[in-house]
C-alpha cells in the first residue's frame, strides 16, 4: 500500500517502510491508521446490513475520525438517514461533497 508523507508528500510505499526514503519521517503508523479505518468501514456496512444503523452510524464516523474517505462519508450518510436524523444527515452530506470535490 501507498501513503502520502505527511511531511513531504512523496508517495512511500508502507508494506515493510519504516520511515519515508525522501524525509525519513515515521511513516509505519499510517499503514495502521488505514487498516484500523477499512475495519471500521466493515464493521459498519455489516452493521448496516443487520440493521443495526446508530451502531453503523458509530463505525462510520469512527472511520471518518481515522482516515477520512468517500466510503466512511458514504456509510455514514446512509445511516444518518437511516436513523433519520436532522443534524447528521446535512452534515454527512457536506464530507461527501468535501471528499468529491477533492478527486
Amino acid at each position: 500500500m501507498n501513503v502520502l508523507c505527511p511531511v513531504c508528500q512523496k508517495s512511500v510505499r508502507t508494506g515493510h517502510a519504516r520511515r519515508c526514503r525522501h524525509c525519513g519521517c515515521e511513516v509505519a503508523i499510517l499503514r495502521k491508521i488505514h487498516e484500523s479505518a477499512q475495519e471500521s468501514i466493515l464493521l459498519a456496512l455489516k452493521s448496516l446490513r443487520i440493521g443495526h444503523d446508530a451502531i453503523a452510524h458509530d463505525f462510520a464516523h469512527e472511520s471518518w475520525g481515522l482516515r477520512r474517505s468517500r466510503q466512511a462519508a458514504a456509510i455514514g450518510l446512509l445511516a444518518a438517514v437511516a436513523l433519520a436524523d436532522p443534524v447528521e444527515i446535512p452534515r454527512w452530506m457536506r464530507r461527501r461533497r468535501s471528499m468529491l470535490q477533492a478527486e
